[in-house]
C-alpha cells in the first residue's frame, strides 16, 4: 500500500512540473542540424529557420513516441495550447502572436507584451504547452498536436 502512495505522489510531483513556466520569455531559434532536445526543455517558443517540406517526416521522427495528431480547426482568435508542443509549419508567409505561458488562457490587453514571430514558407515553429498564441484565420498553416501519456491525461482535467 506504501509503495502505492509514494508512486502517487511521484506522479503528483511530476504533473505539478508541467505547470511551472519560464519566468523571462526568450524565442529560440535553431537549424534541424543544430537541434538540441534539452532546448524543448526551457519552455520556450523554437523557431526552425530551416525551410520544410514534408515536416511530417520530422515530426514522426522527433517525436516517434508520443501522441501526434494533426490539428484541423479554425484559429482566428486566442487560443491556450494544452499540447505538450504545437508543431506548426506555414504553407504562406505567416504571423503567429504569442503571449507567455500562463496556467488559465489569458488574452491579452494592450499594456501586455506579445510576441510576433514572423514565418517563412515552410519554416516551422513548436510552441510549448499553456502558452497563448493567435492565428489569423487566412494565414495557411499546418499544425500539430503532440502529447506525451501525462499532458494527454491532464489535458482532460485542465
Amino acid at each position: 500500500m506504501k509503495f502505492y502512495i509514494f508512486i502517487i505522489i511521484i506522479i503528483l510531483i511530476y504533473i505539478c512540473c508541467y505547470f511551472v513556466f519560464p519566468s523571462n520569455i526568450l524565442i529560440l531559434q535553431t537549424k534541424i542540424t543544430d537541434f538540441n532536445f534539452s532546448i524543448l526543455n526551457t519552455r520556450q517558443p523554437i523557431v526552425l529557420s530551416d525551410f520544410l517540406q514534408e515536416p511530417e517526416k520530422l515530426i514522426n521522427l522527433w517525436f516517434n513516441y508520443n501522441f501526434i495528431n494533426k490539428f484541423e480547426e479554425n484559429i482566428n482568435n486566442w487560443k491556450h495550447n494544452n499540447n505538450k508542443f504545437l508543431f506548426i509549419n506555414a504553407n504562406n508567409n505567416t504571423e503567429i502572436i504569442l503571449f507567455k505561458a500562463s496556467f488559465n488562457q489569458y488574452i491579452p490587453d494592450e499594456n501586455d507584451k506579445i510576441l510576433i514571430i514572423k514565418l517563412e514558407k515552410s519554416q516551422s515553429l513548436i510552441i510549448p504547452y499553456k502558452w497563448n498564441y493567435y492565428i489569423k484565420k487566412n494565414d495557411d498553416v499546418n499544425i500539430w498536436k503532440i502529447n506525451d501519456l501525462i499532458t494527454f491525461l491532464i489535458s482532460f482535467v485542465f
